[in-house]
């Protein structure tokens, strides 16, 4: 039987976000209602509007952010009532953060005072799934090309948040506060023994068609600013050489990963890395060159370096995601497709 029964009701945390609108999209496509935090009721009705032919229906509640949340105790107690299952994607995420505190401490107590809610408000639950990150994974001490798993932690990145504080990268930390983030979890659930099991998805960066609110261009995710930069030339030819090859995977492939986590029995207790292969700027106007030949913004690709650019780059290994959760990867090129076309679609570009 499914760890979450048919029909249940399922919280989404920070459900405005890019993967987290596909996620609720996939739960209710699939016949379970959805509870939503957001930041905003402005958030929460496009949400509405936007599922509101759902078979199943869709709610939201209010959580003003997760950095609120982290020092409110009890921000999620009502959010978690009469749940069955939980998908917890919010966490912060940008680039400007001056102090990793900034980053990592909203992160690690929003993850723990959701947990917490769950263990006081609702003996129901019976699996909690956190949106991790192949930011958690990864390490950079290591020689390319390197074959990261599951079984990998990162330690360079927390390594340089409490060396250099302040002037850490942004990348460290980032990478940081979703690797403390993810032991949070582990640590709770070892310490205080919960009535529920929990999952993570590790996604590396991730591609696909937009469904979020999102008004103007710069209000869109990371990942899809990078497609708009290269498809809109806003990146020269001559930065392709130079720019190294990066892991990524499809929005619908993360999505469907949360749901099959949640229903799977044999998924409990384990680590999913969702990543297909790696990418260069050369595979994405490869693709554009693919499907709209007629364009001319976007630099030119070289078809016959693909895989001399692509063998040098650190990779993972997604076969546990196969095995267990039946993950079938979407292609690159479909994922960039898709994502271009919402890009054009919405934005006119």
């Amino acid at each position: 039987m499914p760890v979450i029964p048919p029909g249940s009701l399922v919280l989404v945390t920070g459900a405005s976000g890019f993967v987290a609108v596909h996620v609720v999209k996939t739960l209710l496509d699939a016949g379970f209602p959805v509870r939503g935090t957001v930041r905003t009721a402005a958030k929460g009705e496009y949400l509405q509007n936007l599922f509101k032919d759902s078979p199943v229906p869709f709610a939201y509640i209010v959580v003003a952010n997760i950095e609120t949340a982290s020092r409110c105790p009890g921000a999620f107690d009502a959010a978690v009532m009469d749940v069955v299952g939980v998908a917890h994607t919010a966490s912060p995420f940008h680039w400007h953060a001056d102090d990793p505190s900034e980053l990592i401490g909203p992160a690690v107590h929003g993850t723990l005072g959701l947990l917490n809610s769950i263990q006081r408000i609702n003996p129901q639950v019976k699996r909690v799934v956190v949106t991790s990150s192949c930011a958690a994974i990864i390490n950079d001490n290591v020689t390319k090309p390197h074959c990261f798993t599951e079984a990998d932690w990162n330690t360079t990145s927390v390594h340089e948040c409490e060396t250099l504080g302040r002037n850490a990268s942004a990348t460290a930390k980032y990478r940081a506060s979703k690797t403390l983030a993810e032991k949070a979890l582990w640590q709770f659930i070892e310490v205080e023994q919960p009535h529920w099991d929990g999952v993570t998805i590790n996604p590396s960066m991730v591609w696909g068609p937009l469904l979020q609110q999102a008004a103007t261009i710069k209000d869109i995710n990371e990942s899809t600013v990078i497609i708009h930069e290269w498809f809109t030339g806003n990146k020269p030819q001559s930065d392709i050489p130079s720019v190294a090859p990066f892991n990524g995977v499809d929005v619908r492939d993360v999505a469907l990963a949360h749901l099959r986590a949640l229903i799977v029995p044999e998924a409990g207790s384990e680590r999913f890395i969702l990543s297909n292969a790696p990418a260069s700027p050369n595979d994405f106007v490869l693709a554009f060159e693919h499907y709209w030949p007629e364009r001319t913004t976007y630099p030119r690709g070289d078809a016959s370096k693909v895989e001399t650019i692509n063998a040098g780059s650190n990779y993972y290994d997604h076969t546990k995601s196969e095995r267990v959760l039946g993950i079938q990867y979407t292609s690159f090129d479909e994922s960039i497709k898709d994502a271009t076309a919402s890009l054009i679609a919405r934005y006119g570009i």
